[in-house]
């Protein structure tokens, strides 16, 4: 699918199969999960259980704004803007930035024309203004 046609890929980051196992996704990395999911092209999937968990549901939310407010879809363009052993940066369709990973010190990686719209623990999501 990703290689033939990844405009149809569908991303999750658990559903009702993993849940049952030890696969769980880690659920101090949930919303790290969402922000790469829910700001890349593809067609994210929300897991019922993450979203109405008190936790988690504002800050899915949020990030599901920012993707329609954007207009982030299925063919977005993504520029890898860095990435290492705690960062990585991508702008997607030129009109977002997300960041997971703990590295605070950024440098110049995100442009002034860029206001924060939401960051918790190891993420942060910017718009182009």
């Amino acid at each position: 699918m990703i290689g033939l046609l990844p405009q149809n890929a569908v991303t999750f980051i658990d559903n009702h199969d993993t849940v049952s196992t030890d696969k769980r996704f880690p659920s101090d990395k949930v919303i790290q999960g969402y922000t790469y999911i829910l700001t890349y092209p593809r067609v994210p999937s929300i897991f019922y259980d993450h979203f109405f968990d008190s936790r988690n549901k504002d800050e899915i939310s949020k990030l599901v704004d920012i993707r329609n407010r954007n207009g982030i879809n299925p063919t977005s363009t993504v520029t890898i803007l860095a990435f290492d052993a705690d960062l990585y940066m991508a702008s997607i369709h030129e009109k977002i930035i997300m960041k997971i990973g703990p590295k605070m010190d950024l440098g110049n990686l995100v442009p002034s024309n860029y206001q924060l719209a939401t960051s918790g623990e190891s993420y942060a999501v910017w718009e182009n203004k």
